[in-house]
């Protein structure tokens, strides 16, 4: 029988109950718990690539037993087929012998700081709620039980007149365990940045800070009762107050080499995606899903994202009995990972930068000084290094670890594109950022109704408009000639004309060659048929290389199949001559 994929599952007991396929990674607890002496531990790794489950593995194998600390019997059950078991001494020491504090961060935001509150304070509830047993307490005080209990009030905690009892319960919490069991608590703290991150994007910015560093900074950094802390998140936060301070504190990055058990303790090895796609049966598809699903680095370690692998082998292990063909690598981490930043700073991408996004989209690397923390508030500043630094840390680019060169008071990479996958999604969220721009919404329906009149000066103004404001950007083919960045940017621009087309069709066949772009009208009488060029020269005659793009058009005929359909009464062919945020738009109506 083979064991079931048990997608999404963050619960480490969960998976092992349920018999679901779990690649061990417990050796980890020993590396963070006996090797690593910093008394807080943060470790940043793009999403979907297993933080929360790793949390939960360190709560179900280091959480005592209110009831009964010297029973074992749970964690025995769960861990008694994992590498960590084997070693009684680490054991004997470490499992089940501490209360653990587990909470998560990612559900604290909301359109304003209101709600987001809201939230905060129903995540400490629910922080709160697995030590109800402290209310009777022998070792609290009668005070403290009363404190106690009023944190166990959800209103309470909600309510912005008690913001400082909100912010001092993770510190009074850690108090209380030890006080009850004599043993200093472990805090794990799961998605620490998230507050901050969406509080960026939604302006509340400065108030979702203070409060989230009086909360977090009172538990970690002058807490003489906190055990050891471990945060997980996609970036370390700089300047703002939270870490600022904290000594003994150690950052394991997606850019730090020193532990190579560290680097390969969160997502799957080569070795692990490969044992798990031979498992379902599909090692001839090793390739394919390296491909896809590969590519990264953390240190020195390549890095595949746990997420795909197994959704990969979810959808496809019983389809690869009935035939090769029905097996497909779709797309899985694109609807999991929203970054509004992301989209924000497709519209600040300035000329002089354009072809740094070129050579990435032709997978080729780019250098660039990645900050080792970045401030969220920093982002609406759109400075392209913040940029490319929150593309490397959320999993939209890796890095070559051979090549970074330090240079005085910064540091070089090499940036790429990881995968497939991930130079899809880029492409999504460029798709997205044409499609949601109002603006270019009012232009782009003003621009199509020209177009399709053959207007020529007015379909020339309105895109050189559009240029000049906004970021040309690409189809993905890796290989793609230089025009195809503008090829991206009509691509998508002309999505937002969906009312007044039919059909938009994008490097197809006709003729003797391949189309640009085909726009059929939503009267599905007319045609518009765009060959797209690009010069570097400023001094070249963008006019006269527009007309031999028309030229193209009739020579290769393009348009014959087309000429000889009754149904179409117009059709026109435009050459377009793309230098830099400019064009020169020809026309000739060929019907």
């Amino acid at each position: 029988m083979v064991k079931p994929v048990n997608i999404g599952a963050e619960s480490f007991h969960e998976l092992i109950e349920s018999n679901s396929y779990y690649v061990d990674k417990t050796p980890f607890i020993r590396t963070v718990f006996q090797e690593i002496t910093s008394k807080v531990l943060l470790i940043t790794r793009p999403r979907r690539f297993g933080k929360t489950l790793t949390m939960s593995t360190f709560l179900d194998f280091l959480a005592i037993n209110p009831d009964n600390p010297e029973d074992l019997s749970r964690q025995k059950l769960w861990f008694k087929d994992t590498a960590i078991f084997s070693d009684k001494e680490f054991c004997r020491r470490y499992m089940g012998r501490f209360p653990v504090i587990f909470i998560s961060l990612k559900s604290v935001y909301g359109s304003d700081f209101d709600k987001a509150y809201q939230q905060l304070g129903s995540t400490v509830y629910k922080m709160m709620f697995p030590f109800r047993y402290l209310a009777d307490s022998s070792k609290l005080s009668k005070d403290d039980i009363g404190y106690f209990q009023k944190l166990q009030n959800k209103e309470f905690l909600c309510d912005q007149k008690h913001q400082n009892n909100l912010v001092d319960s993770l510190e009074q919490l850690c108090c209380w365990l030890w006080m009850h069991h004599g043993v200093k608590p472990v805090v794990l703290i799961d998605e620490y940045d998230v507050p901050i991150a969406k509080a960026a994007e939604r302006g509340y910015y400065r108030e979702m800070v203070d409060v989230i560093g009086l909360f977090l900074g009172n538990a970690l950094k002058t807490n003489n009762y906190l055990g050891r802390g471990i945060l997980t998140g996609c970036l370390r936060a700089a300047k703002e107050s939270i870490f600022t301070g904290l000594n003994n504190f150690q950052n394991c990055s997606i850019l730090d080499s020193e532990n190579d058990l560290l680097s390969r303790a969160i997502g799957f090895t080569e070795e692990e995606t490969n044992e798990v796609l031979s498992y379902y049966g599909l090692d001839k598809y090793r390739n394919e899903v390296k491909n896809n699903y590969g590519g990264y680095n953390f240190g020195t370690a390549h890095m595949y994202c746990p997420w795909n692998v197994m959704n990969f082998c979810d959808d496809n292990y019983e389809l690869v009995a009935q035939s090769d063909e029905l097996v497909t690598a779709d797309n899985y981490w694109i609807n999991t990972s929203g970054n509004a930043a992301i989209e924000d700073f497709m519209g600040y991408i300035k000329s002089g930068d354009v072809d740094l996004m070129q050579e990435l989209l032709d997978g080729k690397s780019i250098t660039a000084a990645v900050k080792e923390s970045l401030c969220y508030g920093d982002l609406q500043n759109h400075d392209l290094n913040d940029f490319w630094t929150l593309l490397l840390y959320t999993g939209y680019l890796t890095f070559d670890p051979s090549e970074t060169v330090r240079k005085e008071n910064q540091t070089l990479y090499q940036l790429y594109i990881p995968n497939q996958e991930i130079r899809k999604c880029f492409e999504s969220k460029i798709l997205d950022f044409f499609r949601n721009n109002p603006a270019m919404k009012n232009h782009t329906e003003d621009l199509i109704r020209n177009m399709f009149a053959g207007d020529e000066a007015e379909v020339q103004l309105h895109l050189n408009r559009l240029l000049e404001k906004y970021v040309s950007i690409r189809d993905f083919a890796t290989s793609a000639p230089k025009e195809n960045y503008y090829h991206g940017f009509m691509n998508g621009l002309l999505i937002n004309g969906c009312s007044l087309i039919q059909e938009q069709k994008s490097n197809f066949e006709s003729g003797n060659g391949y189309i640009d772009l085909l726009l059929l009208s939503a009267s599905r009488d007319s045609i518009i048929i765009l060959e797209l060029k690009r010069t570097d020269d400023k001094v070249a005659d963008t006019r006269n290389i527009a007309l031999e793009a028309i030229n193209q058009i009739i020579n290769t005929r393009y348009a014959d199949v087309y000429l000889e359909n009754e149904t179409i009464t117009s059709i026109y062919a435009y050459g377009i001559c793309f230098y830099k945020r400019s064009c020169s738009v020809a026309v000739q109506k060929l019907k």
